[in-house]
């Protein structure tokens, strides 16, 4: 507790401010050794480095041990001089640093005059010399010139970074990282939403951003996560420079998808303005060299966008139950015996399902109407098109050679109003918009020619509401549907109607309600760095203050009704009866408002024991309070005590439905829990970090390797505004025999002799849940020749006390029913608990090779080769809760080969080039400013997992009576699912045959991911003309293709096995972070002054 306490004393006094999570210093760093001709250390040289684009100046001096650093430099070029009276001056012109590099340019001084100099060109390092970590930074010319995805957004060229990839659920993996651990800001402060993602829209367009600076690997003690990403946005500069441009699509430039009936329509545009330069007001201001200012704008534009739904819907002759055309014998429910015919008669159909029949299922129009296939009906329904625009504006101010400051505002603005699903009637989204804001103020002031302190703060916003086009409480009231929750909210809201087993159709459903995924975050920030000896110290901290405010339609808040073969022997025939395998309902939510603050502090040094060797040591702590919610309806579950713990005080928010001899509920202090958070707070994040490089010969080559601890980002949270504060219920397993929910009837009646599902509980945490950590260290060989990097690195990463869940009220899996068992609490149903104990193991071994731009041409190729095994990741349930090892498996999201090019080159023909340079203007104007650009991307497919729909054969699933519930399990495997590639077809892309159903009283014994998926094969190219005007006026065309080859990346294949799709790929969308769908080319209009 003292250190604690010591900790975040040192944290508030380096703060100037004061509230998830942190994004640091964007400077870059120069820094190095002066000596003179025989070798020896020279202190008090003055060294110097001028933008080349602002005019400002940035000075220090060499220390007695001849160490000299440049911390506090923007991203730019950069003219750099080393005066001392006795020898010449040491000059180097054009210096590029990007946003974050440490590069190290060590001065050799020689004798002579003053008024003489050294002049080198480029000077510093291609390599970082002086640190451990392993990154990379694209910049705007590359988000201008490089075709890597069709809306210019920023987030996607992240698909270029070696050893980053996108998992399942859509967060980014760097390097071994899962959700919720890595963090993306703009300009050095937080743009993520304080729950482990962030807000993406800020991640969009590229025109406002200078370079995306990427960490991937052992980031400093400044940095929290394990991934970094941040975006630098683009600054006024002494000369008046701007944009304004297009984008085009037109439905001549799209291939058709294998799977539609016609390619795809409507044209796109996206076009937009930047300007930029110094302030200036005629007689009255000249902000040349002091005051500049950069805006822009982009949006999107179009005509009708098409929607192409395919959904499977039932036969003319099932619509009016006759089945005489499937093999299935059809009973009758109420006596067991066969239908005459296997036909329905048309007075025992449900008035409920025919109606639902009749508004939502269409008939089939695709393929024979007679014979049953997926995919049986196929429109495209026009919607208006839903423009993304994005403001940005920002202005730098020198107040004098010590004090700068800037700030910059970024606001998107789109929305989404989408078909909800692919039944027509359903429709559009009537409100689909998402909103989101930044902010970042930063004032760095130099207080010494060694010293150095910044302060930055924070804001990000975001505000999602989704309304959909039907309205529960009308549609509900149509049907006559009883037994839902009393006093229903008047919302969008439809009632779900699902399928389980062979065949399935299309679900009825819609996206449920929500006032918006509404947060805000503040954050503040302070960096102090300070040069001595051959230390160069940094030492700082965050706070940053997150306000979460929610108001969720559940998903079954206006009913959800399974329908299987478990009464009529057909699914469909069950539904046209109305006879539900299995129901569930919601009460009306509560609108919810959580806080939380983050506190973190670090300390850093690197020493640099001799000219070639520097050791990276940093110490980091971070403390992230659990959530709170000021009208208190956070509530737990507590295993050791069997009763729901709620917030001191909370007792009277209580829902009056909530029966009272149910479960006790107690305030938390009663139990010795804390009276707010109900989980006890994690205290002791220290994370320290190791590093050390080594230049065994010369500037070019270097050997590096460091090791440290990363904690994950946001903490765990608890249940809030659920039971009991708004009434909870597990899902209704309607009984084979005697069921008691038949249409229009959605739950059972509570009547003598009738069994009632009991309220569900809130989830149960572990009081002592901890926050997960990881272990990553790397060990790197760089060399840098020919104007060119080469890396060659092995990267592992560990994660250690993983979060997950498991069902604590389970029994014992075997042969008997559930209802016939024993389980730790009888009156209750499953009980989710979370606890710490997952974990999983990440190695790769990298290869790159990186040219920036010289002599017209750039590029880069990385190939990885990378394994990641683990159990369960974040919140992950495991299916037996008595045996987390069998989840143990392959990560899905982790190819085992990716390799990515790309390149820029500009065609050496016309003025300045290395042919015609003499050229005329004529001339110049035909063969000069060509450009090619390109990039090419190969995977390996993603490793799927299987899972079979059937009655539980372990008896661990809830259910209140002898009907055991249907669940989803992996099942038996019987051989490999894998076929040779010459086998693999779009309707058989594995074997489903190998998979079965588990034997009564086990699990199935498949693991996680055996399938493998389809790879990606994707070629993108840009072909573009530049006519220069004048040095600064120019007009650029160009023509971008994506997948310019038309390769089929093919989407996932099915892995619902039991069901007809089976083994099916329904798709050619590949995946969206690799944006390879079918073959699109762009035309692109673009003047530049």
């Amino acid at each position: 507790m003292f250190k604690v306490r010591v900790v975040l004393l040192i944290l508030c006094a380096v703060l100037v401010g004061g509230g998830p999570l942190l994004a640091q210093s964007t400077f870059a760093t120069v820094t190095g050794t002066v000596t003179d001709p025989q070798g020896s250390v020279v202190p008090g040289v003055t060294i110097a480095a001028t933008n080349a684009e602002t005019g400002i100046e940035t000075s220090t001096i060499s220390n007695d041990a001849g160490v000299y650093t440049l911390g506090t430099l923007k991203e730019g070029t950069y003219t750099l001089r080393a005066n001392l009276p006795g020898f010449r001056e040491f000059v180097v012109e054009k210096m590029t640093l990007s946003a974050r590099d440490f590069r190290t340019l060590d001065v050799r001084l020689q004798i002579g005059e003053l008024s003489n100099s050294v002049e080198v060109v480029g000077g510093a390092t291609l390599i970082e010399a002086e640190t451990n970590r392993i990154g990379e930074t694209k910049t705007a010319e590359q988000f201008k010139l490089l075709p890597q995805n069709w809306f210019r957004f920023s987030i996607y060229y992240l698909a270029l970074t070696p050893n980053v990839t996108q998992g399942a659920d859509g967060s980014y993996r760097f390097a071994g990282s899962r959700a919720n651990q890595s963090q993306f800001s703009v300009d050095g402060t937080t743009v993520d939403d304080g729950e482990g993602s962030f807000l993406g829209p800020q991640y969009s367009y590229t025109e406002s951003i200078q370079e995306m600076r990427t960490g991937v690997v052992n980031n400093s003690a400044e940095f929290g996560a394990l991934g970094q990403a941040t975006l630098i946005s683009k600054s006024g500069t002494n000369r008046l420079h701007g944009s304004v441009f297009d984008y085009y699509v037109t439905p001549f430039f799209r291939a058709r998808s294998p799977f539609a009936a016609e390619r795809d329509t409507g044209m796109q545009h996206f076009p937009g303005f930047s300007i930029g330069g110094p302030v200036l007001l005629p007689k009255i201001y000249d902000g040349r060299n002091k005051t500049f200012f950069f805006a822009s704008y982009e949006t999107s534009r179009g005509n009708a966008a098409v929607d192409f739904l395919d959904p499977t819907v039932p036969l003319q002759a099932w619509r009016q139950g006759d089945f005489s055309g499937i093999p299935n014998v059809i009973r009758d429910p109420v006596t067991g015996e066969a239908f005459a015919g296997n036909r329905i008669p048309q007075s025992r159909l449900n008035q409920v399902a025919l109606k639902m029949q009749e508004r939502f299922y269409p008939l089939p129009n695709s393929g024979d109407p007679n014979v049953f296939d997926d995919d049986n009906y196929r429109e495209s329904k026009s919607r208006p098109w839903d423009p993304v625009s994005m403001w940005n504006l920002r202005g730098d101010h020198s107040l004098s050679e010590k004090d700068s400051l800037y700030g910059r505002l970024t606001w998107t603005r789109g929305s989404n109003r989408y078909h909800d699903t692919d039944l027509p009637a359903v429709g559009r989204m009537k409100k689909g918009q998402r909103d989101t804001r930044s902010l970042t103020l930063s004032w760095t002031r130099i207080l010494a020619a060694n010293i150095a302190n910044e302060f930055r703060y924070g804001l990000a916003f975001n505000n999602t509401p989704y309304e959909a086009n039907i309205r529960g409480k009308e549609l509900i009231d149509e049907l006559g549907i009883a037994g839902l929750a009393p006093e229903l909210p008047d919302i969008s809201g439809i009632l779900k109607i699902r399928w389980s087993g062979t065949p399935s159709f299309e679900e009825i459903e819609q996206t449920d309600y929500t006032s918006g995924y509404w947060n805000f975050s503040n954050q503040f920030q302070d960096h102090f760095s300070w040069l001595r000896g051959r230390h160069n110290i940094k030492f700082g901290g965050t706070i940053t203050r997150v306000h979460f405010r929610e108001y969720n339609a559940d998903d079954c808040l206006f009913g959800c009704a399974t329908f299987s073969d478990r009464y009529t022997g057909f699914s469909y025939a069950d539904f046209l009866m109305g006879y539900p395998s299995t129901v569930e309902r919601a009460f009306a939510p509560l609108t919810v408002n959580r806080f939380r603050n983050a506190y973190e502090a670090y300390v850093l040094d690197d020493l640099k024991l001799t000219p070639r060797l520097t050791v990276n040591l940093g110490l980091r702590y971070e403390y992230h309070p659990y959530w709170t919610d000021p009208n208190g309806l956070a509530s737990m579950f507590d295993l050791a005590s069997g009763k729901i713990v709620v917030p001191d005080g909370s007792l009277a928010q209580v829902s009056p439905l909530f029966p009272g001899d149910f479960a006790e509920i107690v305030e938390a202090s009663s139990l010795g829990l804390p009276g707010k958070t109900l989980i006890r707070n994690d205290r002791n994040n220290f994370a320290p970090r190791l590093g050390l490089a080594y230049r065994p010969g010369n500037d070019n080559t270097v050997v590096k390797g460091g090791i440290g601890v990363y904690y994950d980002n946001a903490p765990r949270g608890i249940a809030f505004g659920g039971s009991p504060y708004a009434l909870d219920e597990p899902a209704y397993e309607n009984p084979a025999t005697n069921p008691t929910v038949i249409f229009p009837r959605l739950w059972p009646e509570a009547a003598p002799g009738q069994e009632v599902p009991p309220p569900a509980l809130p989830a149960s945490v572990n009081p002592n849940l901890v926050i997960p950590y990881s272990l990553q260290y790397n060990v790197t060989l760089e060399h840098a020749r020919w104007e060119t990097t080469f890396r060659l690195s092995y990267i592992g990463t560990a994660a250690r006390k993983v979060d997950y869940r498991y069902d604590a009220n389970s029994p014992v899996p075997d042969e008997r029913l559930y209802i016939e068992k024993t389980r730790p609490f009888p009156k209750y149903a499953a009980i989710d608990y979370y606890t710490n104990g997952a974990g999983h193991q990440y190695n790769a071994l990298t290869t790159e090779v990186e040219r920036p731009m010289a002599r017209g041409l750039s590029f880069q190729s990385a190939w990885v080769w990378a394994r990641d095994i683990g159990d369960l990741s974040r919140g992950q349930r495991t299916e037996n809760p008595f045996d987390r090892a069998r989840e143990r498996s392959v990560s899905m999201d982790v190819p085992t080969h990716r390799w990515n090019t790309n390149f820029i080159y500009l065609l050496p023909f016309g003025k300045g080039m290395t042919f015609l340079s003499g050229a005329n203007r004529p001339l110049d104007l035909l063969l000069g400013g060509w450009e090619l650009a390109g990039s090419f991307t190969a995977a390996t497919g993603r490793f799927l997992t299987p899972t079979i729909s059937v009655p539980d054969p372990t008896g661990t699933a809830y259910t209140s009576s002898s009907t055991p519930a249907t669940v989803s399990l992996r099942p038996d495997m019987i051989g490999d699912p894998n076929l040779p590639a010459g086998e693999r077809t779009l309707g058989r892309w594995f074997d489903p045959t190998v998979f079965v159903a588990p034997a009564q009283g086990r699990f199935g014994n498949s693991a996680k991911g055996v399938i493998k998926g389809p790879g990606v094969n994707l070629w993108n190219a840009t072909f573009a003309k530049n006519f220069r005007f004048r040095e600064d006026l120019r007009l650029r065309v160009e023509l971008m293709a994506r997948n310019l080859f038309n390769h089929p990346n093919w989407s996932e294949p099915n892995t619902t096995i039991g069901g007809s799709r089976a083994g099916k790929i329904s798709a050619a969308d590949g995946n969206w972070y690799d944006f390879s769908q079918v073959r699109q080319f762009r035309l692109g209009v673009r003047f530049e002054w």
